[in-house]
């Protein structure tokens, strides 16, 4: 019994539910032994995020994540001192790889508030279903919102700081998107971990991305569903261009 869900565990808490974009087609479209390969290393690099994160032992030691075929479970008790800024780092940090490395690969997600069980290879509760939900209705844009009522906690939070105190923020990880007014994070934007990386090595990667949507925008031209995730990125890609 004492591997029960324990109620004490039943933690408000923010939620990700990230969907890794175009995995069922992916998946039917394996033809070979690379292919298989290929899309192993994307699920094997994703599940050994999670474990690293599950299991760490520092600041991040207040993190859940679970990956799940196509979709990534984060989760972080709302009471951690590092819980919004942090949820968005880690966030920030796997989206970025996801596109910047050799996957080139898009996700698209929700950062919800709520009541969540994440322990022991279980995942329920209203902040989960949420967040879930949230994603589903999002379209196809290649981003991971964060809830209109955690950006206006966080606005409140923030302005009741010292000045002394407002090095690093919310809004350091986001872009509000003019198309819906929601806030996204800013996954091209040298930030947190990526701003430690070396410049010529985010030049390379940011060269590749270009390639990649450039080739995937002709590619999907007779797919208008699909080359519009595209159009949508080379629009972002473009803004960030201040960047660099």
């Amino acid at each position: 019994m004492s591997e029960l869900p324990d109620y004490d565990d039943f933690k408000d808490s923010l939620v990700a539910f990230v969907d890794v974009l175009g995995f069922d087609k992916r998946v039917r479209d394996i033809s070979c032994r690379e292919s298989f390969f290929e899309l192993g290393k994307l699920l094997y690099a994703t599940k050994a995020t999670a474990e690293a994160l599950s299991k760490s032992d520092d600041v991040l030691k207040g993190f859940n994540v679970t990956a799940i075929s196509d979709s990534i479970i984060v989760t972080i008790p709302f009471n951690d001192p590092i819980c919004t800024v942090g949820m968005l780092q880690v966030l920030h940090n796997i989206q970025y790889e996801m596109l910047g490395t050799d996957f080139k690969t898009l996700v698209r997600g929700h950062i919800s508030r709520g009541k969540v069980y994440h322990k022991n290879g279980l995942i329920f509760g209203p902040g989960y279903s949420d967040a879930y939900k949230s994603e589903q209705k999002m379209g196809g844009a290649p981003r991971i919102v964060l809830d209109s009522n955690i950006v206006s906690d966080a606005k409140l939070v923030i302005d009741s700081l010292p000045e002394g105190d407002k090095s690093i923020t919310v809004f350091d990880y986001l872009k509000k998107d003019a198309s819906d007014n929601s806030y996204f994070i800013d996954y091209l934007k040298p930030v947190g971990g990526t701003s430690a990386l070396p410049r010529e090595q985010l030049l390379s990667e940011r060269e590749s991305i270009n390639d990649f949507i450039n080739e995937s925008i002709t590619k999907y031209e007779g797919q208008p569903s699909v080359k519009e995730k595209y159009s949508w990125l080379r629009e972002y890609y473009e803004y960030t261009e201040v960047y660099y």
